[in-house]
Formats: structure tokens, sequence, C-alpha cells
């Protein structure tokens, strides 16, 4: 499991105390891996201090805030395990919310297993205000348009599991740091042939949010510009290297 974080002192520890009174009941072996993207508050120091008697879970921590997207990466390719979750360290959508997930993981072998608000089935607690709701209808029908993964409902909610290697393959090819992240490892995703299937979960909007609308808005359209003209001739002679029997699309 990672969990990325920037200024979140505040809150963390709660997710933290949730996150591995969950892990701490399940049969399976576990690794938490928070990461510290660059924080200029007691981040890292509130994680060091709870993590300091639970030996399957570590801080990775660097000194110059990145972007989620590049925390997300520290953590996934530092990481070990055969299956690799992510989620936000503000708890908006709860570790239980795994157990949805497992069957199409790991019966099923499905490679990309994604959170998603956008379900009937769906359990939205406390839903965005009016002008990021529209903010996001708005983006999510550019990038169906740009980038193509029409069949994803929900590509931004910060809670996915992926199969280890996939991952960390993935991961360690991507090049945005930021908020599209997600974007771009769907897009890689999908053109390498990797198989990919929403779940949906419960989710509380969080009031303090750290997306600036605008300036963020901006930025995303960018980074999607960036995404679509990146060539993937180079990654599918890389993706050969993978052992997991997957075949790339033309």
């Amino acid at each position: 499991m990672v969990i990325p974080a920037y200024n979140e002192a505040s809150r963390i520890e709660r997710t933290l105390r949730e996150t591995l009174s969950y892990l701490t009941n399940q049969t399976y072996s576990w690794e938490l891996i928070v990461v510290d993207d660059g924080s200029s508050d007691e981040t890292a120091s509130v994680v060091e201090a709870f993590l300091a008697e639970t030996p399957d879970a570590r801080l990775l921590s660097y000194a110059k805030n990145g972007g989620k997207g590049k925390a997300v990466r520290t953590g996934i390719t530092a990481s070990s395990g055969r299956y690799v979750l992510f989620m936000d360290a503000d708890n908006s959508t709860p570790i239980r919310e795994v157990e949805k997930a497992w069957p199409l993981v790991v019966e099923e072998g499905i490679d990309l297993v994604i959170g998603s608000r956008g379900l009937e089935s769906s359990n939205i607690q406390r839903r965005q205000p009016l002008y990021r709701k529209l903010g996001s209808w708005i983006f999510k029908w550019f990038h169906r348009l740009t980038i193509g993964v029409r069949f994803i409902e929900d590509t931004q909610c910060g809670f996915k599991i992926l199969q280890g290697d996939v991952a960390r393959w993935l991961f360690s090819h991507m090049r945005i740091d930021g908020y599209m992240f997600d974007i771009e490892v769907l897009y890689l995703a999908n053109k390498l042939g990797y198989t990919i299937r929403e779940f949906p979960v419960a989710w509380e909007n969080d009031p303090d949010s750290r997306l600036r609308l605008f300036y963020d808005t901006a930025r995303m359209f960018k980074h999607l510009a960036a995404i679509r003209l990146r060539s993937l001739k180079s990654l599918r002679d890389a993706q050969k290297g993978l052992t997991h029997g997957v075949n790339p699309v033309d």
C-alpha cells in the first residue's frame, strides 16, 4: 500500500490509524509505504513517529515538492508486493473498500482495478460542490476526446489497485508528476493491452481539497496534450521485457 502525502500533518494520523487497524487484522502479508512529497509542515515527523513501532510500514521523503504523481511513483517503484494499492491521505475512500476489488484482482487477474465514484452502486457520502462537479464533467469529456479512454467513468478517484509487476513497470515509465498521472497510467495501460476494470467505492468529498480549480485545470490540459503526443513505440519495445504474458495492442 502506498499513501502519498503533502502537508497532511493535521489529518494523516487518523488515516494511518484506521488503515493499520485494518491491515493488522488481515491474514495476508502487507507493507505500507507513506511518501512525504516535500511537505513544508510536520507531515514527515508525524508519520515517522506514528509508524515507529510498525516494522511493516515505512516513510519515504524528499525535500522538494514534486507532485502527487511523483509521490505515488516513488512509493510504487519502492514496493515489492504481488499487488499494489494506492490511496489518498485524506481517507476519502477508506481502506476497507479494497475488499470489493479482491475478486477482480486475484480471481480474474485484472491488471488495474480502479475505484469509481461514477457507477450507480457507488456510495457518495458527501458530494462535491456544484462548481467542482461542473469542472469534473468538463474535464472528463475533454480527456475522453483527447486521450480516448472512454470506457472509464472515473479516472481521478485516488483508490487504485494493480498487479505488482504491472504497477512497477507502468509507474517507472510514466512522466507526469502532477494530478494527471492517473490519466497517463490509464492511457499507457490501455494502449499496451493491460486489462482495466472499475469497481464502486464509498467516497466522501474532502472540503480541504488541494485542487486549485482554474490553475490546475490549465495545467491538466497541458499535460493531456503531452500524454497524447507521446510516442508509444519505445514503450512497446520495453514492455517485451516484462514477463506478464500480455500482448501489446497495435
